[in-house]
């Protein structure tokens, strides 16, 4: 037998942990189940094992003949949010230690939703990550074109550092003024501390985030010193379960950027770790279009404790040069998903009219919806499913996990209907709708409010809740097609495995670098433009050897972030050219720019009369790791049976709880259309098909809906 016959691909988030598993024919066996937040390996043992065992497996006998194993996770991300990553310290330049403080104006409502920004009671900065008392300056000083003009003081940078030792921090995050036109006294300080107290975790922003923004990178430098330390444990004790069972390779670890990354290597930057699952559905969701001949594509991704959408357009996920999560700013690229906290677990409460609202707080695995029976009390959007007959309580993971429905009626009875006085099935329908609501206002945020005409898009939705819930919103946002992947239930985890490894990095130019419109570029800047990019490329060959990849063998994608003179917000414009880049690549370059500009802003939005400023250049590198997965096959359940198994009683709108036919999913075929009123049962997501809509299924499984 092959020694290395399987791909194993998991994502742990923050209820599920989703396993795909690929054999050596191409075959596709997934598995569920819930996470497990305090021992993290453990839940995600017991997804691999929920797989294997569908064609006969153990978790020992599929590891020990595991080809690559990958993993996304949500480690960093629940830190973030939970704050309950590592005590961090932060030393700047002396007179400069209020910047976490003072953040920036766009600081107050970076992250609020449209509700919240309008209510300007919650219009605050967000607490810093570091406390004001674990906050240093040390004396030293480099001016704007990386000169050195004051030397930093290590008698004074010493006791700094000793100090901060002593109150106990784990993490350091060093960001000096300037430092990414020099980062001499930042190295200097690293080297410091790495001599007096290495069990100390540090951060310098010149190797983590070598770009222009004071207070983007001093927070992005503070964050990953603060999760530094968690994703180290979480990886070195994924990594001894599974070389403990057989596997001996490393691990692949997903970035927010849309790519792997070695375990040891996003260790040192686990910043770019946040959000790295729901980026992993939106590379699938790209194969998927490539498969369907579909370029535009918005990406539905609802899981237990949020709603994720995505976009791809001519084939390409969207990017963002900075992120926010947790409102917080970050300056670090990642593949854009917007997230709203409309999960199955969210929960659903009455404020002070009355009115039903939705999250942000979740119920997550732990205690988890009350129709769980691990002791939630709090009505959620499950619940509220299970209420309806959307989700059956019996079918549950194909009936691995029996759900509660008395419990789930009891807390929609006693958290919303007795209060409005209205029935419990009215109750959970007004849930039901206003969590459809939420999401398609943020599929038309995505496209309308960005220039894009959803009509030409295909919404691809997944995660456990996202087939269960894209036929009440789908017909709101008026798309070309709707489509369910065959593996929705588990699409980011085998997103992850047909994943690049992928790195990037970063720099930006000496202020003030301008490209004049109808003007030829000035030499001198063409020159250090041409300079700072084979440079990156240089420090990309140099990861991916490090990587075990041959440098050569890597995909370089040069990326650049402009603006117009006097502006504080840039935009990244991709660039398609060799080096050197000449005239007319730079021509081409504010080209693109003017047309994105009119694409976000509005036609006749560019100005002819002012100049652009080149801020920061990036570069990717791009290699596809020996062993993932290229295509996506159809999950194997169960050989062959009837579809029809049977009948449930269902709320439908204007009809009341009625009989309905039920299907398995997994047994559908091309020719066998099914009509709504009747429901999709599958393993791990059901698809509820309203009165008038009819589903259809692909030769590879994949479930279109008309509406």
């Amino acid at each position: 037998m092959d020694a290395t016959m399987y791909l194993i691909s998991t994502d742990t988030g923050g209820t599920f942990v989703d396993t795909a598993i690929v054999d050596a024919d191409g075959e596709l066996f997934v598995g569920k189940a819930p996470s497990t937040p305090h021992e993290p390996a453990k839940g995600l043992l017991e997804s691999i094992d929920a797989a294997a065992g569908r064609f006969g497996e153990s978790v020992s006998g599929v590891l020990s003949k595991c080809r690559l194993f990958v993993n996304g996770t949500t480690v960093t991300t629940n830190a973030l949010i939970q704050r309950k990553g590592t005590k961090t310290g932060f030393i700047t330049t002396a007179g400069f230690e209020d910047t976490l403080l003072i953040g920036r104006v766009r600081s107050r409502t970076a992250g609020l939703d449209a509700m919240e920004i309008t209510d300007y009671r919650h219009a605050e900065r967000p607490d810093p990550i570091v406390p004001r008392d674990l906050i240093r300056g040390v004396t030293e000083r480099v001016n704007y074109q990386g000169e050195v003009i004051a030397s930093l003081d290590v008698e004074h940078a010493t006791r700094v550092v000793d100090e901060l030792a002593a109150e106990g921090i784990e993490g350091l995050a060093i960001c000096l003024l300037w430092s990414f036109r020099n980062s001499v006294h930042e190295q200097e300080l690293k080297k410091l501390v790495a001599v007096r107290h290495p069990h100390i975790y540090v951060t310098t922003s010149s190797d983590l985030v070598p770009v222009i923004g004071e207070y983007e990178r001093a927070n992005t430098t503070a964050i990953n010193s603060f999760l530094g330390p968690t994703l180290q444990n979480y990886v070195r004790g994924v990594e001894d379960v599974v070389s403990s069972t057989g596997y001996g390779r490393e691990i692949l670890i997903m970035q927010s950027i849309g790519g792997l990354s070695p375990a040891s290597e996003l260790a040192e930057r686990s910043v770019t770790s946040l959000h790295s699952g729901p980026v992993g559905g939106i590379v699938a969701a790209q194969k998927l279009g490539e498969q369907l001949g579909e370029p535009n594509i918005i990406t539905a991704d609802m899981g237990g404790t949020s709603f994720d959408v995505g976009l791809i357009v001519d084939g390409a996920p969207q990017t963002a040069s900075q992120t926010i999560v947790e409102r917080n700013i970050l300056r670090v690229p990642a593949v854009e998903a917007v997230s709203i906290g409309a999960g199955g677990g969210s929960v659903a409460w009455l404020d002070e009219v009355g009115a039903i609202r939705l999250g942000p707080q979740s119920q997550g695995s732990y205690p988890g919806p009350a129709c769980y029976g691990r002791g939630g009390t709090l009505a959620t959007v499950t619940d509220a499913d299970v209420v309806l007959g959307y989700i059956s309580a019996d079918y549950f993971l194909g009936g691995a996990m029996k759900l509660d429905r008395e419990k789930a009626i009891e807390v929609v009875n006693e958290n919303i209907a007795k209060p409005l006085g209205i029935s419990v099935e009215e109750a959970a329908f007004g849930i039901y709708r206003i969590a459809n609501s939420h999401m398609g206002d943020l599929v038309r945020q995505m496209t309308i409010e960005r220039g894009y005409d959803p009509r030409t898009f295909t919404l691809v939705n997944f995660g456990g809740c996202g087939p269960t819930h894209c036929t009440g919103y789908g017909p709101e946002v008026d798309v070309k097609s709707s489509v369910i992947p065959s593996a929705a239930t588990v699409f980011s985890a085998f997103g992850i495995g047909q994943s690049d490894i992928r790195h990037f990095s970063s720099r930006s130019l000496r202020p003030m670098t301008i490209i004049r419109q109808g003007e030829p570029v000035d030499s001198s800047v063409a020159e250090e433009v041409n300079e700072i990019v084979l440079s990156l490329s240089d420090d990309m060959r140099e990861q991916l050897q490090r990587d075990g990849v041959p440098g050569d063998d890597g995909t370089f994608e040069i990326h650049m972030e402009l603006r117009y003179k006097g502006q504080t917000n840039e935009l990244t414009i991709p660039v398609l050219a060799d080096l050197p880049i000449d005239q007319a690549h730079f021509d081409e370059i504010v080209a693109n720019f003017e047309r994105q500009y009119e694409m976000l802003y509005g036609k006749g939005a560019r100005s002819t009369l002012s100049a652009l400023e080149l801020i920061t250049i990036r570069v990717d590198a791009t290699v596809t790791p020996p062993g993932s997965a290229s295509t996506i096959s159809r999950p194997r359940y169960q050989e062959s049976g009837d579809p029809l198994v049977g009948e449930r009683e269902v709320y439908w709108p204007d009809r009341g709880y009625t009989p309905t036919p039920v299907y398995r999913g997994e047994l559908l075929t091309s020719d066998q259309p099914v009509i709504g009123p009747a429901v999709i049962d599958t393993y791990g997501t059901t698809i509820p098909l309203h009165p008038g809509q009819i589903l259809e299924v692909d030769e590879t499984g994949n479930y279109y809906v008309r509406h």
